[in-house]
């Protein structure tokens, strides 16, 4: 028997014997994005552990195809929303929309806080920061925006986004990659910009599955990625940073806690004029393979801290002592 299946054989057994704590999840998930993602590695991380049983309530407008990060293993395993059936509840962006109808003073609730938005007046997700939980943010930028409107109602803990990339072997096919799902328009304009210069340059202003999204990276020298203007992580330079020799990326908020301009990326203001300056001096970069041992070097240490192991570790220590904290936040 392989130490897969034995692994699932004393799961079993163990959950018989101790009843685990069930989490319910919600989604909505009508098109990808980053946030589904992690939630995704949340569910995830739970699956891991002999303690709890993870389920996911999935709202009827779901659309499920390749792109849903549940697909198809959670087709078919859809739960009713009843919140009174669980021991925690998961939230996440506007699932308190959900949730709120059915919240008792018992349910110890966690919600993972994913943007600097959440502290924004103006966002459909700041009112919500009143509501008492458990929060998990994303990086400490997060942690800090919400703490700063003197509205949250329970602990703020910070558990930095991680991911786990496969190994690709592939050869360069293009000098430059530019990732503008988020700025099309940008996008177009620094690809046109770029005419002149010749390269073999790749546009992505679409989603494409995120196994084809590596394989992309990993076949380009040079990756531009073009964030919203505010995020709260921003995991695409990671990605970056395990398969390009060189990344630019400016400023985003969210993408300070890991990105550091000159060390292990280039952050230039978020212009035109100043990207297409960075995009000319890491075509020139590319030519020292001492810069480029050091560049990578750096990335490489930045990838070691930023692992869904770590994010995992983190993750089950809080979901250990969470009824504890949930009664001393009625206090």
């Amino acid at each position: 028997m392989s130490s897969g299946w034995i692994l699932i054989v004393l799961k079993c057994l163990y959950q018989k014997i101790i009843k685990p704590k069930r989490v319910l999840f919600y989604r909505d998930f009508v098109s990808y994005y980053g946030g589904h993602q992690k939630i995704a590695d949340y569910v995830t991380h739970l699956e891991s552990s002999f303690s709890y049983k993870p389920d996911i309530s999935f709202s009827a407008q779901t659309h499920w195809d390749a792109s849903n990060p549940w697909y198809p293993t959670y087709k078919e395993k859809s739960v009713p929303y009843n919140p009174a059936n669980y021991d925690f509840i998961f939230l996440a962006g506007t699932d308190w929309k959900q949730y709120l109808p059915f919240a008792t003073a018992n349910k110890p609730v966690i919600n993972l806080i994913q943007h600097v938005r959440h502290a924004d007046p103006e966002s459909d997700v700041y009112e919500f920061l009143s509501q008492r939980a458990v929060r998990i943010c994303v990086s400490h930028q997060v942690a800090e925006a919400i703490s700063a409107t003197g509205r949250v109602n329970g602990p703020i803990y910070t558990i930095p986004n991680g991911v786990d990339l496969p190994l690709l072997a592939t050869e360069k096919v293009y000098d430059l990659i530019i990732l503008g799902i988020k700025q099309p328009e940008i996008a177009r304009t620094i690809q046109q910009q770029l005419v002149l210069y010749g390269l073999r340059l790749l546009v992505v202003d679409q989603w494409v599955p995120r196994e084809e999204w590596l394989n992309l990276l990993a076949t380009s020298h040079i990756a531009l990625l073009l964030p919203n203007f505010t995020e709260g992580f921003y995991l695409p330079a990671l990605e970056a940073m395990k398969y390009c020799s060189l990344v630019i990326v400016p400023d985003c908020i969210g993408n300070r806690e890991f990105c550091k301009d000159n060390q292990n990326c280039l952050m230039p203001e978020y212009d035109i004029h100043s990207m297409l300056a960075c995009i000319d001096r890491c075509l020139h970069l590319l030519k020292s393979e001492q810069v480029l041992t050091v560049f990578r070097q750096e990335m490489n240490k930045t990838l070691n801290i930023y692992t869904l192991a770590n994010e995992r570790r983190a993750f089950l220590g809080i979901m250990r002592d969470v009824e504890k904290l949930w009664m001393a936040s009625s206090a």
